[in-house]
Parts: C-alpha cells; sequence; structure tokens
C-alpha cells in the first residue's frame, strides 16, 4: 500500500494538518521534478483533506500552468482567492498570468490593485505588486500613470537597502589591508540591510545562501524598475540607479546590459560600449549546458525552420542556388560590439548595399544570418524552449531585415509590431504600421 492508499484508508482524523501539509509539500516536490500527474494527485487528497484552504488551488494552478494551460492555472488562483480574498501569493500568479500569458492587462492591473489594498502585503510583494502594475501601463500606453507608480519606489526602502549593500569582493590578489577594509566594508553594509533580506517571516536569520538569494530578488525588481524609466523615456533615473548598481554588484551582467542601453540613450554611445564589454565578459564565463546544439545542429535546425515556414520569399532563402549564409557564433564579436551591437543578440541579419541603379528607398540586399548560441541559451531552460527560441529568432530577425509588415509577421506566428505613435524616428512599414523607437532599441544594434 503506497502512501497515498494509506491516507485514503485513514478516516481517524487524527494529525489532518499533517497530513494535508504532507500531501502539499509531496505535491510542490512532484511537480519540481516534472511529475504533473503525481503532483495533482497530491493536490486533491490535500483538498478532499481540507476543502476550504487555498494552498491545494494553488498547487493546482501552478500545475496547470506548467503544463502550459494559463487559462486553467488563471482558473485555480481565482478559486484560491475565493476561499481566501486576504492570500496574496494567487493575485500576483493571477496578475502574472494575466499579462504575460494571456495578454490582459487591464485584468492584471486589477488583481495587483485589489492585492495593494491588503494590509499584510509584504514589503517584498508590494514592490512585485507594483512594478508589475507599472508594466501593464505601459504596455497600455499610459506612461504619466507608469511614471506615478514608479516615483516613490526609487525611495522604498528594499531599494535604499539594495543600494546601501555592496556585493563580497573576490579578489585573490588583495593585500590583507585591503581585505581588512572590504570585511570592514561588507560589516557595515550588512548593518544597513532591511529586514526582509537578513531574517525569514518567522524573525530568524537567513543563511548567507538564502540571504543572497533575497538581495538577488530585489535587485532584479531594481532592474525592472530602471527597465520601465527606459520604456517612459526617464533615462537620467534609470542612469543614477544603474551606475551605483554596478559600483555594487559588478558581476551582475544584467545590470551591465541595461546600462549599456542607457548610456547610449542618455547620449554616451562611448560608455555604452564599454560597459557592453563587461557585459561579455562576463557572460563568456558562464558554461552552455550539455543539451545545447552545436553549430552543425544549429545549422540544419534553421534550414529545416526556414523550409518549413509560411513566408515563400524566407523558404526560398534555403533552397535557392546562392542561399543565405549561416554564421553560427557563441556570441558576438568583440568588433560587433564596439559598433554598437547588443552583446546579447541571438541573430544578426547580414546584409550588403543595394546596387547603384536600384531605387534609393529599396531594402537592403540580405546575405546572411548569424545565430549566436549562447544568447539564445539564456533565454531557454531546456531543449524545447531552445528550439522555440531559435525558430523565433530566426524569423523575427529576417522579418526585420526585410521589412516584412505586420501581416506577414503574423503569418509566420511573429507578433505584429505596435504602432505606439510618437517617436523622434519613427518609420512606416508597408502596411502603414508604426515601428516605435522603443520596439527597434531592443533589436540587434543599440545605434540603430
Amino acid at each position: 500500500m503506497d502512501f497515498e492508499e494509506r491516507e485514503e484508508h485513514d478516516d481517524t482524523g487524527f494529525g489532518e494538518t499533517s497530513r494535508y501539509a504532507a500531501h502539499l509539500d509531496r505535491g510542490w516536490s512532484m511537480l519540481d521534478r516534472g511529475e504533473f500527474d503525481a503532483a495533482r494527485n497530491s493536490a486533491h487528497h490535500a483538498r478532499r483533506i481540507r476543502g476550504e484552504a487555498p494552498d491545494a488551488a494553488v498547487l493546482l494552478g501552478a500545475i496547470a500552468l506548467a503544463e502550459g494551460d494559463p487559462q486553467e492555472g488563471l482558473r485555480w488562483y481565482d478559486t484560491a482567492l475565493e476561499l481566501d480574498p486576504e492570500y496574496c501569493e494567487p493575485y500576483v500568479a493571477a496578475a502574472q498570468i494575466s499579462f504575460f500569458d494571456l495578454g490582459d492587462p487591464e485584468r492584471a492591473l486589477e488583481y495587483c490593485d485589489e492585492a495593494l489594498e491588503m494590509a499584510i502585503v509584504s514589503a517584498i510583494e508590494t514592490l512585485d505588486l507594483q512594478l508589475l502594475a507599472a508594466e501593464c501601463e505601459v504596455s497600455l500606453g499610459r506612461d504619466n500613470e507608469a511614471q506615478a507608480r514608479l516615483e516613490p519606489l526609487a525611495e522604498h526602502r528594499l531599494i535604499e537597502s539594495l543600494l546601501a549593500y555592496r556585493e563580497p569582493r573576490e579578489d585573490a590578489d588583495a593585500s590583507d589591508d585591503d581585505d581588512e577594509a572590504a570585511d570592514a566594508a561588507a560589516a557595515d553594509a550588512r548593518a544597513a540591510l532591511a529586514p526582509e533580506l537578513e531574517r525569514d517571516e518567522d524573525g530568524e536569520p537567513l543563511d548567507p545562501e538564502e540571504r543572497e538569494l533575497q538581495i538577488q530578488r530585489v535587485l532584479h525588481f531594481c532592474l525592472r524598475m530602471c527597465r520601465l524609466w527606459l520604456d517612459i523615456a526617464n533615462v537620467e533615473d534609470a542612469l543614477k540607479i544603474l551606475r551605483v548598481l554596478v559600483d555594487r554588484y559588478p558581476s551582475s551582467g544584467d545590470a551591465w546590459h541595461l546600462l549599456s542601453e542607457a548610456e547610449f540613450l542618455g547620449n554616451d554611445p562611448r560608455a555604452s560600449c564599454h560597459a557592453a564589454l563587461r557585459v561579455y565578459r562576463l557572460d563568456a564565463q558562464l558554461k552552455p549546458p550539455e543539451w545545447v546544439p552545436n553549430a552543425a545542429q544549429l545549422n540544419r535546425k534553421i534550414v529545416q525552420t526556414l523550409g518549413s515556414c509560411a513566408d515563400e520569399a524566407l523558404r526560398e532563402l534555403s533552397r535557392r542556388r546562392l542561399a543565405l549564409v549561416l554564421l553560427i557564433h557563441d556570441v558576438p564579436s568583440i568588433e560587433l560590439i564596439l559598433e554598437g551591437v547588443d552583446p546579447r543578440v541571438p541573430a544578426l541579419a547580414l546584409t550588403t548595399r543595394a546596387p547603384v541603379d536600384s531605387d534609393e528607398d529599396s531594402a537592403p540586399l540580405l546575405t546572411g544570418l548569424a545565430i549566436y548560441r549562447r544568447n539564445i541559451m539564456r533565454l531557454a531552460r531546456s531543449p524545447e524552449q531552445f528550439d522555440q527560441e531559435l525558430r523565433f529568432a530566426v524569423l523575427d530577425e529576417l522579418a526585420c531585415a526585410l521589412q516584412f509588415p505586420n501581416e506577414r509577421r503574423i503569418k509566420l506566428g511573429l507578433p505584429p509590431l505596435p504602432a505606439l505613435g510618437e517617436s523622434d524616428d519613427e518609420g512606416e512599414s508597408e502596411d502603414g504600421d508604426v515601428r516605435p523607437a522603443r520596439e527597434r532599441r531592443r533589436r540587434k544594434r543599440m545605434h540603430s
């Protein structure tokens, strides 16, 4: 008789809370291992024991989301909120699903604001919810509302604590005096850490690994805040924070990457390139997992992607006599980075000048496509996700290089380029869609 059969035969009611917790723990463990049916069985056992509690519904929502069914996941999170309207976790999950998975920022905003009205929301949850709400506002084109949400976050005590702390130094060549000074500085910084970064919900001290995870979580929030500032053209506030972050956390490639973009938007392309070189060096230290395809495998996957896509012009690139030249590298070269290419670009279309007698408004001639496997690896956690990201990178880069209108993008399964209106250098595509500066900025060349 296995664990669940023993539980079904136990009708004494003894240890109900312990049995309920055991089923939940087992369910989350099975979910982490990708055993979704076993996780679901444990969740339903927990629901039978305590149907009035929301935790099993939260677990079922997480299982549905892991299985790729956001609608079912949202249904379970709504069930959890019906059982306990004061439970913050389902609000956050429901808002994230609504925004990121279902593309419904208005609904996501409702979840965020309902949660923020509760008195029991923690400081970390408040920061997360306000950032998500600001992201929704930006996606809806309401930059002023986003700015109003972001302004108080710059002085949030968790952000201030993060900026006061300094990442432990890993300098093997430092002298004893330097070590002592660094230790003293670290002790002072530790003293300034907010309680949430030092202790758990029960007030117990976090061990070093747990503390580092909390610090990295808040660092991620800080970078989201700076990303949003750039999205609404508030470069000055973003730069002010990012310059402190890279000083305090010099090993954060994400901070350097965002600083590189911010420096260029702040009209300092040379500083932008220096920051991009730091990203290049930090990312080079990452070891790719064994499942990342080699160059030959990637070449075959790209040819298959082009040969089977819905656009005849792209299919032709894989079979004509002078087919598209494919270059497979780990990351862009230093020379390209110094020309302003994003060090984390997943793909880069290579073009040559149009013939002299061609129409001056014609598109440049496409000659090749460079694929950067380490940068695609950053976007994926499994071989299946890698293939999905590779396909998107190839088709999106070629569609942009060939100036496909939105109608052709949609046929390829690509999102349309949004028409957000006001920009200093907007250009119209063939069907009249406006390609905004904020969309292009995230593409390959930081100076384009």
